[in-house]
């Protein structure tokens, strides 16, 4: 199929409104998609200017010049009877010869044709074109890079599938929304799909011609400077002085002088000699002073020998989420001499990215009794959850909190209570976990710093960390930290995949369910248990029959990892049909009344309000989390059938992120245009709450015209803006009301809400078969 054109309504909506008055002059970097956008343009004639033909007077007119060899003011005069009263499109209007330019001007001066025309920033015009928005004769536009989501949907049209976002970051950073350079780069690339999801396989892809037209912009600089772009390609930011003669291709930061675009560096390492990078890479070494960098560079040019600078480096290398350079960093410095603590490292960074069996190797031999007791810790935790060795990891662990993680996972939560003390950070920790679970948090999170000895052991803070908070019901910060901490994961499967299951989780949690299903189909399955139940929980949440996940992940449930069990449980229910009070009274039983309580609010969902009414109401007056009294006015507004509780419980969920909740109480309240803003919200949700409820969504063109109009625009400047007729606009307000079952622009604006400018919302009514 040919490259998809997305990203550029507002732009294209400019040039169709400029082709109806004397025309527009686009601008922008090379590549960034400017002749892409004239193409959807209809026109007339289409010239393309070009710098063979610069030198020839009214060269880029020969289609329109008599065949004989008359005068320069005959020719002239064709040209300017050929083009007149026509739509012109000239590509690169800065390559212009001076009379084809003038001409031109000559052209809009007299409104004798429109003229749209795409120019190339930075270069030079002749002045009749300048003069053409100096003089106000034509509007001028810059056009952008296109933006991440842009790109992911440009990349996935051409792959007709999901783009995993760890490819998805790195070719928008390479490419900086340049579609010539996307473009190259995806023809070049090695793509691999896991299941649906596509990846690259490999570094970033430089085509022949990719790497054709950098080198275009780097081979005219002098050898001295050519040493300088080398230099920051291994080593930027660098505090060097640039001279204009690399102006355009290196910029200045507030850290320092860099490449001016990531496929600069790219080209330059690939390009440049070994010995010359060797030098280069040494030469950096013995001048910067972060250890880091230093280590990395010491590593490439073959002179890393200091175990100790290896080690500090690993250990930044671990805490920022690059793991696959700090195992590579541990290994060497083990190799150099680093000893017990460079196999302690290294083992730490294989345990935290599922390589059980290669970490306890590495602990094994040179484990002591005098050995550290976080250390100790981590290495019967690996025992312990991974190898199933839990008698001899029971023996290893000294430290209490080890003791009570180990019981907390067990669901033996007064006794790892009775081990701690909440004058510890890190025990506090603990104690929040076990708090929340029984209904008891009350905050603040603690503060736990990192402890040098377990360096990735701020990874288990954190999950902890949104644990509580997504538990308490702090929807938004405990989604928060998960999206950041999945972000730095770019190269940590493991981790990052465990991130991906639990921003999905908080995602289905706040309705955005299509979401939810892209994150788990991105991780790679080293937790299957966990993302398992997530997916079959998603999937029923969307209508599909997910008996076949469930089955699937029920044997692998993990033993004695009771947190775990709030997923299988609402697995269980979604998909496999299991009661809601099954689980409720599990979870009561274990004292886990924050589930209790969930799970209960289930059976609200499933059309057993009164049911579960008086125990949500108890757990409302005794618990902390700041759900449950949502959970209980939400059973008792439907009890009682009372349509303005509803959309105040509707409010409520809402404001708490919980959008499907709200969804699920604005549909019994009856109000439909609120329950149908809320309905579009939650990508697809097919639950029994919403099964009364029908969504008609709206155009593309109907949703355009209904925002604008939402925004206050009259019918009048609404066609002006969308260069369509008024009464194409009244049509399209009364197929919009019709389908919303409104009236008025005010309760349009209701339908929309505070998602004027979102993107992908689907729009709809609320069609209510049955009572509400």
């Amino acid at each position: 199929m040919g490259w998809p054109f997305v990203g550029r309504d507002a732009e294209l909506i400019a040039v169709r409104r400029a082709v109806r008055g004397a025309g527009l002059i686009v601008a922008g970097p090379a590549g960034v998609g400017k002749t892409r956008l004239l193409d959807e343009v209809e026109c007339d004639v289409r010239l393309r200017a070009t710098a063979a033909m610069s030198e020839i007077p009214l060269g880029v007119m020969a289609p329109f010049l008599p065949s004989v060899d008359p005068s320069p003011l005959a020719m002239l005069t064709a040209a300017r009877t050929a083009l007149r009263g026509r739509v012109v499109v000239v590509d690169d209007v800065h390559l212009l010869d001076d009379a084809s330019a003038g001409l031109l001007h000559q052209l809009v001066q007299h409104r004798e044709a429109v003229v749209v025309a795409t120019l190339r920033s930075g270069e030079r015009a002749p002045e009749p074109v300048v003069a053409l928005w100096k003089d106000e004769l034509l509007p001028r536009i810059e056009l952008e890079p296109l933006g991440r989501a842009a790109v992911v949907e440009v990349l996935e049209t051409v792959l007709g599938g999901v783009l995993d976002s760890v490819t998805a970051d790195r070719l928008w950073t390479a490419s900086a929304g340049n579609m010539l350079l996307l473009r190259e780069m995806h023809f070049a690339a090695q793509w691999v799909s896991h299941g649906g999801v596509w990846s690259l396989d490999g570094p970033l892809p430089l085509s022949p011609r990719l790497v054709e037209l950098i080198e275009a912009h780097l081979g005219a600089v002098p050898a001295e400077e050519r040493r300088v772009l080398e230099l920051l390609a291994f080593g930027e930011p660098l505090d060097l002085a640039a001279s204009e003669t690399l102006d355009g291709l290196v910029t200045v930061t507030d850290d320092g002088l860099r490449l001016a675009h990531p496929l600069y560096g790219e080209v330059l390492r690939a390009q440049c000699p070994p010995l010359r990078k060797r030098n280069h890479q040494r030469y950096l070494a013995s001048v910067l002073d972060d250890p880091l960098r230093v280590a990395v560079l010491r590593l490439d040019s073959g002179t890393a020998d200091d175990p100790e600078l290896l080690l500090r480096a690993a250990n930044i290398a671990s805490a920022t989420g690059g793991v696959v350079l700090a195992e590579r960093l541990a290994r060497a410095a083990w190799s150099v001499g680093g000893g017990v603590e460079a196999a302690r490292q290294l083992a730490l960074i294989l345990l935290f990215t599922d390589r059980a069996e290669e970490a306890e190797k590495v602990f094994a031999p040179v484990a002591t009794d005098d050995d550290p007791i976080e250390v100790r810790t981590m290495r019967a935790m690996n025992l312990g959850w991974a190898l199933g060795r839990t008698e001899e990891a029971a023996e290893m662990i000294m430290m209490p909190a080890g003791r009570a993680v180990f019981l907390f996972f067990d669901g033996k939560y007064d006794e790892a209570r009775a081990l701690l003390s909440p004058s510890d950070s890190g025990e506090a920790a603990i104690l929040a976990m076990i708090d929340v679970v029984q209904g008891r948090y009350t905050g603040p999170f603690p503060v736990v710093p990192p402890h040098p000895e377990v360096g990735l052991g701020a990874e288990m803070n954190l999950f902890s960390e949104v644990f509580v908070y997504s538990m308490h019901g702090e929807l938004a910060r405990a989604e928060r930290l998960a999206v950041q901490a999945h972000r730095e994961k770019a190269e940590w499967d493991s981790m990052r995949s465990s991130w991906a299951v639990s921003c999905a989780g908080l995602a289905r949690a706040g309705g955005r369910l299509l979401e939810a299903r892209r994150l788990l189909r991105e991780a790679r399955p080293t937790q299957p248990f966990v993302r398992l139940c997530e997916l079959a929980h998603v999937e029923a949440l969307l209508g599909n029959d997910a008996r076949a996940l469930l089955a699937e992940a029920e044997p692998l449930a993990p033993p004695g990892m009771r947190p775990y069990g709030i997923g299988l449980w609402q697995a269980r229910i979604w998909a496999g049909g299991t009661s809601p009070f099954e689980a409720a009274e599990d979870a009561r039983t274990h004292t886990e009344f924050a589930a209790e309580a969930v799970f209960l609010h289930e059976a609200v969902r499933l059309g057993r309000a009164s049911d579960a009414l008086e125990r949500l109401r108890e757990l409302a007056a005794t618990m902390t989390g700041l759900l449950v009294p949502v959970y209980a006015a939400h059973a008792e507004a439907l009890v009682r059938n009372d349509s303005a509780a509803l959309e105040e419980v509707a409010a409520r969920f809402e404001k708490a992120g919980y959008v499907l909740f709200a969804a699920e109480a604005a549909a019994a309240s009856g109000n439909r245009a609120l329950a149908g803003r809320l309905i579009g919200l939650c990508e697809g949700a097919r639950t029994p709450a919403l099964a009364g409820v029908t969504l008609v969504p709206l155009t593309k063109r109907e949703r355009e015209v209904a925002v604008l109009a939402a925004r206050g625009l009259t019918n009048k400047e609404i066609a002006e803006s969308l260069v369509i007729s008024v009464r194409t606009v009244d049509n399209h307000l009364s197929s919009t009301y019709a389908k919303l079952g409104i009236a008025t622009r005010g309760e349009l604006a209701l339908v929309l809400g505070d998602d004027l400018d979102r993107p992908g919302i689907t729009l709809g009514t609320v069609r209510t078969t049955g009572s509400a």
